[in-house]
């Protein structure tokens, strides 16, 4: 196991998921701008930079456990590709034969075991 990758993984999937929730917040509260102030989703886990992307963008990253939105320049590149450049932020892939991108694919809060449904207990 490539204990650096896994870390990666582990660091990114972290800000995924506090960015699920800003998210969810912004949904609950009826907000539904246009855009969504995220938190970089870099492996830097000393990084707490901001990242506005459109809404649209956002849902298409999340639809593949293995995309993440990053500032340029915030790219692991021994563990992952920088896959479209947007100016402000960038979106990155997790290389498939990576830790990385194992670790992305378990911790997805979108995706779960047969018959989950994300946002609800599964049940």
């Amino acid at each position: 196991m490539n204990e650096r990758e896994r870390r990666i993984g582990l660091n990114e999937a972290f800000f995924r998921e506090v960015n699920e929730h800003i998210e969810d917040l912004d949904r609950t509260l009826a907000l539904q701008a246009a855009d969504l102030e995220i938190v970089c989703e870099c492996a830097r886990a000393d990084c707490f930079a901001h990242v506005t992307v459109p809404r649209d963008v956002y849902e298409h990253v999340r639809s593949d456990s293995t995309l993440f939105l990053a500032l340029p320049g915030h790219v692991a590149p021994d563990a992952e590709d920088v896959l479209e450049e947007h100016g402000a932020y960038v979106v990155l892939r997790k290389r498939p034969d990576t830790e990385a991108a194992e670790v992305a694919e378990a911790t997805d809060p979108r995706k779960g075991p047969p018959g989950f449904e994300p946002g609800t207990d599964g049940l």
